[in-house]
């Protein structure tokens, strides 16, 4: 079964993620139907993966299956914590045929499964099974592709929302550790104790190294007053410390607006979400009525929502016309058009903000209005992860995700490939950072300044 779902889920190539009893942010749209899982067989799971990789994955030319084979492998040693050598060197002494079932070129993997229960019968199949689905996924090394367990994928189907139940912060990958990347003010997490770029070691007691982020959030989501512990390190500190956070029902707004001196406006769109259109059209509402000249709409850390929700905002932007268009695996084009409502008066000069964590929906958005002219981008590159996802449910009850077409601006750029590229870099320093200075926004307004009416 694979249920398709549109996306467009900081910097490094970190994957934001709000911990949440709400879907996971990677998780943007989309309907899922809910079935039983039948009594399977572990190794066959496998096999089932493969085939629906091989069949569906964006970029099916470029699947080596001896290269994923030996990647799978090493991952079903590295979970049964068993050598490499001589394991590797034994493939050939198992002479019995495989199985019809088993994919081709998967033949070694299926050797290596039997050479593993043969010599160590106490090894757990199931979890044998998920290892080599997790190391099967992380081989194809495009920063999404991933394996959910059954707990994870659940999660995953539940429906998207801006009220949340969780622990109120915002964590994300960030030189391969589980960090947190910021904390809703006031919230559970921060109340207890958890700091920005802490990083956690464990969740409840489980290590998370070498897990995704979907299972890692799987063990950290979890309904209003139940409690969840993290493990952390702080630079700050020598010595881990734990910190316990009790789950909270949130309501995390979307959009921010302020009004910047000489008649501009600034709209921050942290994530596009169900209420994000209402947010949107209300602070351009405010900005026409205030006869602003200039606006600057910032993108910035935006990796998640549904794409939907992004070509709605567009639409208040820009005419009627093409949006972007999808390419799959088969080379069939797909176009997503907008319907023009045009809320924000066109003669007001717009600024698009975008850094390295502007991903998914954020990027198709960025894309289309600098294809179209209406607003000058400034910042950072962003992400490249413009793809439409899709979630294969398998018969253990879990899940693989994975890229099945590629995004394309209006001009035909491919966000997948090379990001949005700004009109004017401006990256932000180390010292910025440090200093907590916004020399992008500043860069923003010192455009529109410089572009608008000295009468101001």
């Amino acid at each position: 079964m694979i249920a398709s779902i549109t996306t467009g889920r900081k910097l490094k190539s970190l994957a934001l993620l709000v911990l949440s009893c709400g879907a996971l942010l990677i998780i943007l749209s989309g309907c899922f139907t809910r079935r039983e899982a039948p009594a399977f067989s572990p190794e066959a799971v496998v096999w089932e993966g493969w085939e629906v990789v091989n069949k569906s994955y964006v970029n099916t030319a470029s699947l080596d299956a001896e290269a994923v084979s030996g990647d799978i492998i090493l991952g079903m040693l590295d979970f049964a914590e068993k050598p490499a050598y001589p394991f590797l060197t034994q493939l050939d002494n198992v002479r019995r045929r495989p199985p019809a079932e088993v994919p081709d070129g998967l033949e070694d993997v299926w050797r290596a499964w039997t050479l593993v229960r043969d010599t160590w019968p106490e090894v757990d199949s199931n979890l044998l099974a998920e290892a080599a689905l997790r190391s099967m996924m992380q081989s194809l090394d495009d920063n999404v592709s991933a394996y959910l367990t059954p707990e994870a994928y659940r999660m995953s189907q539940e429906r998207t929302d801006t009220s949340y139940e969780g622990v109120g912060a915002v964590i994300g990958i960030e030189d391969g550790s589980l960090t947190v990347v910021s904390l809703v003010s006031g919230g559970p997490a921060e109340r207890a104790g958890l700091q920005r770029n802490d990083v956690i070691l464990e969740v409840n007691d489980q290590p998370v190294a070498g897990r995704s982020l979907a299972e890692a959030a799987a063990n950290i989501k979890g309904s209003a007053g139940t409690r969840v512990s993290f493990l952390i390190n702080r630079a700050t500190e020598s010595e881990p410390r734990e910190v316990t956070v009790t789950r909270a029902l949130l309501d995390i707004p979307t959009v921010d607006m302020s009004l910047l001196p000489s008649s501009v406006g600034y709209l921050y769109i942290k994530s596009f979400g169900e209420n994000t259109m209402n947010e949107v059209l209300d602070a351009l509402e405010t900005f026409n009525q205030l006869e602003t000249l200039g606006m600057v709409l910032d993108l910035r850390s935006n990796e998640e929502g549904p794409l939907n929700v992004a070509r709605d905002v567009a639409a208040q932007f820009l005419p009627e016309g093409l949006f972007l268009y999808e390419i799959d695996n088969l080379q069939q084009r797909t176009d997503l058009s907008i319907d023009a409502s045009g809320a924000l008066n066109p003669d007001i000069r717009l600024v698009v903000l975008v850094n390295e964590g502007t991903a998914e929906a954020a990027e198709a958005l960025a894309g289309a209005l600098q294809d179209s002219g209406r607003g000058i981008v400034i910042g950072d590159t962003t992400r490249g992860r413009g793809f439409t996802n899709s979630y294969a449910g398998l018969s253990n009850g879990g899940a693989l995700l994975f890229p099945v077409s590629r995004w394309h601006t209006p001009s035909g750029k491919a966000i997948i490939q090379d990001g949005i590229v700004p009109d004017i870099l401006a990256p932000l320093s180390r010292e910025d950072l440090l200093m907590s200075r916004d020399s992008q926004l500043a860069r923003a307004y010192e455009y529109l300044d410089e572009n608008l009416p000295a009468f101001r």
